[in-house]
């Protein structure tokens, strides 16, 4: 009933949208179609604690997403717009769980506000943000299963049932339809092709809320079926699409405008040869030339180039200055000798991370020590590896370590190491320092940044 309620209030909506839009060339009707890839927003499946029901968290795979459009141009930079959009997702194992899976299909009806921006010639590019109704088919099965062996029934951690007792084998399914109020964000790019003719590239955000599904359990051995509900938290999808809009009616030429008047030709001369219309406006003429560049001496020229050489001196490490490099003082570092500093040929510095960050505030400091034995010491290169704990995709990991160790190698050049001497990988969770699948571990969760000293031993 409540998606009826909202087609006809839309349909009232664009119906009235002629008498409300003033006189303009390019008001009117249009009808835009677009495909393209879209994918669900990572969803929380819950129950209530009484009941059986089906739970954990599922990620949704990308898949092909279609929206048409029929809207109303009021020609004044606002457009008012009904727009459907459909996507089918796989939802893929619920937690990761063996012998689970689910599904998810939305079909969204949403009113749409646009507003164009109409200072880029046949480029027009808009945002806008609608509300509407959401229809949600979703589709859940888990159950429990036997080990590798075959030989032991595990219970499934996506399908818990308080009552169920020993040797009860349960199989959870949801195989239902909800309605939902919706709301989304548009952002776009038009390219006007013809007059009437409109390539329209597009993305989308839409949030659905939570959407509650009906269920049954099934005791596998005697079929005994109790109702078991689940609810998908904090639904929704993104989507990036591209087509045409395709405006309806004739658009009426504008008149040209009028030619500009004749420009005032300036007839008085100056001094210096340039031509003005009275000579008020002519330049001062400038004085004659005095020495204005006073050099390190103290005497007055005219370029810096006409100064006297001046004598060559140095700044020693400790900021003393001498006219020979050879007499500065020996080179410590708090006490330290730069033999004792650089007497190993292999340096290693370790930042941690938070879950699942690609930056971490110990960054910073890190590198800073990194800089300063390339303060004392010769670095020939830098070595950077990122690292992840087990939990989550292998795929995932691997993109997250490579953004660890990009996070060190862009401190280190935006510091002054020279990018020609740092190499870079992302290993993912194949070299956990605390082994352990799935497993959530701060020391796993690290990028080691390890240097090579092109010599050892610095002279004292």
């Amino acid at each position: 009933m409540k998606h009826k309620l909202l087609i006809a209030a839309a349909a009232s909506a664009l119906m009235a949208a002629p008498s409300l839009a003033q006189a303009d060339d390019q008001d009117g009707w249009y009808l835009r179609g677009n495909v393209g890839y879209g994918t669900h927003t990572d969803i929380d499946i819950t129950r209530t604690v009484t009941t059986p029901g089906i739970i954990g968290d599922v990620e949704s795979e990308g898949n092909a997403a279609m929206s048409l459009g029929l809207g109303y141009d009021f020609g004044e930079n606002w457009r008012l717009e009904v727009d459907g959009t459909s996507l089918w997702s796989d939802l893929g194992a619920v937690g990761q769980i063996p012998s689970s899976f689910a599904k998810i299909r939305t079909n969204a009806l949403m009113l749409n506000a646009i507003y164009d921006f109409d200072d880029f010639g046949k480029w027009e590019p808009y945002v806008g943000a609608g509300v509407g109704i959401v229809r949600a088919e979703a589709d859940a099965v888990a159950h429990d299963f036997a080990n590798n062996a075959g030989t032991v029934l595990i219970r499934t951690d996506a399908c818990p049932d308080p009552s169920r007792t020993a040797g009860q084998a349960i199989t959870c399914e949801v195989h239902d339809t909800d309605y939902a109020y919706g709301w989304q964000l548009l952002a776009g790019l038009g390219y006007a092709i013809t007059d009437k003719l409109t390539w329209d590239t597009h993305y989308k955000y839409q949030n659905f809320g939570n959407l509650e599904y009906a269920g049954f359990a099934t005791d596998t051995v005697d079929g005994f079926t109790q109702p078991a509900n689940s609810k998908f938290e904090d639904a929704g999808l993104h989507a990036l699409m591209t087509g045409f809009r395709y405006r309806f009616g004739d658009k009426a030429m504008a008149p040209p405008p009028p030619p500009p008047p004749p420009a005032p030709v300036a007839d008085f001369r100056c001094w210096d040869g340039s031509m003005v219309f009275n000579a008020g406006q002519c330049p001062a003429e400038p004085a004659p030339a005095q020495p204005e560049v006073r050099c390190w001496d103290g005497s007055m020229v005219f370029e810096a180039g006409q100064c006297p050489a001046q004598p060559q001196t140095y700044t020693c490490w400790d900021g003393s200055i001498v006219s020979d490099l050879s007499i500065c003082p020996p080179e410590t570092r708090s006490g330290v000798s730069t033999a004792v500093l650089c007497g190993e040929q292999y340096r290693s510095e370790v930042i941690y991370y938070e879950f699942d960050k690609g930056q971490s505030a110990e960054t910073r400091n890190t590198i800073n020590r990194i800089l300063d034995t390339g303060q004392f010491c010769d670095v020939d290169n830098i070595r950077v590896v990122g690292h992840t704990d087990t939990s989550g995709s292998a795929a995932y990991n691997l993109s997250l370590s490579k953004r660890r160790a990009k996070d060190a190698v862009d401190e280190l050049v935006r510091q002054g190491i020279d990018r020609n001497k740092i190499s870079s990988e992302g290993k993912g969770e194949t070299e956990p320092i605390i082994p352990g699948d799935n497993r959530k571990e701060q020391l796993n969760r690290r990028t080691e940044v390890l240097i090579t000293l092109g010599s050892i031993g610095a002279i004292n």
